[in-house]
């Protein structure tokens, strides 16, 4: 394949990517895309270039881009009318970020993700117990769709029983990621969009009567350092960001770590016979099957990458999921490696200044996870049935399903 021949815009590239990203990596890590006028970052020393800039690469495309998820003036209007514009300042530049990032900050600490380890290792026994009473099911529907949404939920403070609806809500959120959907559709997602932006508002007035240690309570009588409130809007903002962010990257992950595992058994093997090596495992799903394929930044000024010059004002795509198949980086990239000594250093969560927040959180639910299935399930084999395709999608990679046939130990 030849990078001129094809087009990351195509669905079937979105859906394959991979000899795409070899062609990117051997003619152009920087490539001017024809049909889009968007600069296209695929090599990993390239986006680590980019990253590490701020100052010249903006992350906050409403403010300097005006840029919208959405694509059609009418979804404006109904989040306009009934809710907020989108607009998640964890996305804002330095050095407002770290006032944003430092709100939320402490709940995602090294000793707060160690205390949701037992709620985490609970949940996902709960839903392996669900299992008990069959021999097949639907894997992202039955287990990986469940347990993130449920640790986020506990996260933010929120009742364990409205998490369905609050994962219902999520997945139209990410919707226009796919660059897409119909008119029609985008105003029903902004309708959605405008329960959950209510709900998460009633459930913050809540919190400022009735604190708790959470999440929302925690935005609710969240201040800057001058002591100014976070605005409404921001506080929903931010809600909503943690609650997509913070159970797609996973459930993703899961799925692609059960379909890695019932392709390879040789992997599946010496995981069994070493679990120590389910660390690396994890690493290695995430690199090769990275959940977040790529998102934007825009050019503030003039600036050059790998000699490639581009121009200010432009939008550039930043695809960390071809970076972390990149073969300067990583040995043998197309194979999953457990002994892989950097694997940590894939680009799955970001890099630099917005590296994810909850990506210590998310390490936790995919490796008690897949530690669990291991020793619960005696053998699982996917089911001939499999076509193993995507969501449609330019920025995320999420199984659209994935049956499996397996046998709990008892």
């Amino acid at each position: 394949m030849k990078v001129d021949d094809a087009s990351l815009m195509d669905a079937a590239i979105q859906e394959d990517p991979y000899d795409y990203y070899r062609a990117l990596h051997a003619e152009a890590p920087v490539y001017l895309m024809p049909d889009t006028g968007y600069y296209l970052v695929s090599g990993y020393d390239e986006l680590r270039y980019v990253i590490d800039r701020p100052e010249v690469w903006s992350n906050d495309l409403g403010r300097h881009a005006g840029s919208s998820m959405f694509q059609h003036p009418e979804a404006e209007r109904v989040l306009a009318r009934g809710g907020w514009p989108r607009d998640t300042r964890l996305q804002a530049d330095p050095p407002a970020h770290r006032d944003y990032r430092a709100i939320i900050g402490p709940s995602f600490t090294a000793g707060r993700i160690k205390r949701l380890a037992a709620f985490v290792e609970a949940v996902v026994a709960e839903q392996l117990a669900a299992l008990g009473g069959a021999e097949s099911c639907e894997f992202m529907r039955d287990f990986a769709a469940g347990l993130p949404i449920r640790v986020v939920t506990k996260l933010l403070g929120l009742p364990a029983s409205d998490a369905p609806q609050i994962k219902r809500w999520s997945d139209a959120w990410v919707e226009p990621l796919s660059y897409g959907i119909t008119r029609e559709r985008e105003v029903e997602v902004a309708h959605l969009g405008v329960e959950l932006q209510q709900y998460l508002a009633s459930w913050m007035r809540k919190k400022r009567e009735q604190p708790q240690d959470d999440v929302l309570t925690q935005l609710e009588l969240a201040t800057f350092p001058d002591g100014t409130p976070l605005p409404e809007g921001e506080r929903i903002g931010i809600a909503e960001h943690l609650i997509v962010g913070g159970h797609e990257t996973a459930t993703s992950a899961l799925g692609s770590g059960m379909m890695l595992l019932g392709q390879l058994p040789e992997i599946q093997a010496r995981l069994r016979s070493d679990p120590s090596l389910i660390r690396n495992f994890v690493e290695e799903t995430l690199r090769l099957e990275s959940p977040s394929q790529g998102f934007f930044r825009f050019a503030l000024s003039d600036a050059e990458v790998a000699g490639v010059p581009i121009p200010k004002g432009s939008m550039v795509h930043l695809r960390f999921a071809a970076a972390n198949r990149d073969a300067r980086q990583f040995a043998e990239p197309n194979r999953l490696d457990l002994d892989r000594k950097n694997a940590a250093t894939h680009m799955a969560f970001g890099t630099g200044e917005h590296h994810c927040i909850g990506a210590p959180l998310a390490r936790l639910e995919l490796q008690t996870a897949f530690r669990a299935i291991l020793e619960r399930m005696e053998s699982f084999t996917l089911q001939s049935r499999n076509t193993f395709d995507h969501l449609p999608g330019l920025s995320l990679r999420t199984l659209a399903a994935l049956h499996i046939d397996y046998r709990l130990d008892s």
